[in-house]
């Protein structure tokens, strides 16, 4: 682990540790020379054999698929260092807190700021989906997701990310966080971009009920079991995203946007209320036909 005061490249000044996982351990950093604080991720190679050059494999797969992006709600990385024994990655700074800590600190956030972020976080898979060949983010959950004080989100770790493939029946490595992750991230078939949004549901669903659907015993449950209050709409929205059969979710994240800026319309009351003036329509038509004809 690199030490505090640590130097950098001759600039990157290390100032305290903000984070660590299973691969690495992420820095505060200032850069001497633009006086301009950058986070800067290291990444502890393990070996040399095939198996403990996965988890570096892995991340630079990583840092070339955001080197490509170019999306506000996503992080830059400024600069890469290939050492001996580690690997130093400088990226954006992101101030906030990610979602799974305002779980712990607030409990249940209400729908419609879930919805929100749901809406950004949307608009950033859509661009994901987007590029040539589309990327699969694969491992949305609110442990992922930086909140800024702004109230804007960030999306961070890519360490799974993948590029889709035509004509490929399953992905080669069967990766994802349990709870969050869908019935295609186990292999059964390749994760496409209905994967993002399943787990993009079941984010959603641990945001408005505060139930973390990792441990083993979770039984997924419609929002609305969980807490009475929710709206129809957003419960149908999740139950949507969550559908198991990938051809029973949105098929896309222009469609779940459109129903998450109309969540209303989703509503069996609103559905009622539509079909009332379609029908009065018909028949203010029929009478005015007969009236023409007669």
């Amino acid at each position: 682990m690199a030490k505090i005061g640590t130097v950098l490249a001759g600039k990157y000044e290390i100032l305290k540790q903000i984070g660590k996982g299973g691969m690495s351990v992420v820095y505060l950093a200032m850069d001497k020379n633009i006086n301009k604080q950058w986070a800067v991720k290291e990444v502890r190679k393990q070996g040399e054999s095939k198996n403990d050059m996965i988890p570096v494999n892995s991340l630079l797969a990583e840092f070339d698929l955001i080197k490509r992006l170019d999306h506000p709600a996503l992080p830059r990385i400024v600069d890469i260092m290939d050492e001996r024994d580690v690997i130093y990655v400088v990226m954006d700074y992101i101030e906030g807190e990610s979602l799974d800590k305002i779980l712990l600190g607030y409990g249940p956030q209400p729908e419609e700021i879930v919805i929100e972020w749901a809406k950004q976080i949307c608009d950033v898979l859509d661009y994901l989906h987007s590029q040539k060949p589309p990327i699969i983010y694969r491992d949305m959950k609110p442990a992922n997701v930086m909140l800024k004080p702004e109230g804007n989100v960030k999306i961070i770790d890519f360490g799974i990310a993948r590029e889709y493939k035509e004509m490929k029946l399953a992905d080669t490595t069967v990766l994802g966080t349990p709870g969050y992750a869908s019935p295609e991230h186990r292999g059964a078939r390749q994760t496409d971009a209905r994967s993002d949004i399943f787990t993009l549901g079941m984010t959603m669903h641990h945001l408005v009920t505060g139930v973390d659907p990792r441990p083993a015993d979770y039984m997924y449950a419609s929002v609305r079991q969980w807490n009475p209050d929710l709206s129809e709409g957003i419960e149908r929205i999740i139950d949507k995203c969550t559908a198991l059969n990938p051809d029973d979710r949105y098929q896309n994240c222009m469609e779940l946007m459109y129903d998450l800026e109309h969540p209303d319309e989703l509503t069996n009351s609103r559905k009622r209320e539509k079909i009332r003036k379609l029908r009065a329509f018909q028949v203010s038509t029929a009478v005015s036909v007969l009236l023409l004809l007669s």
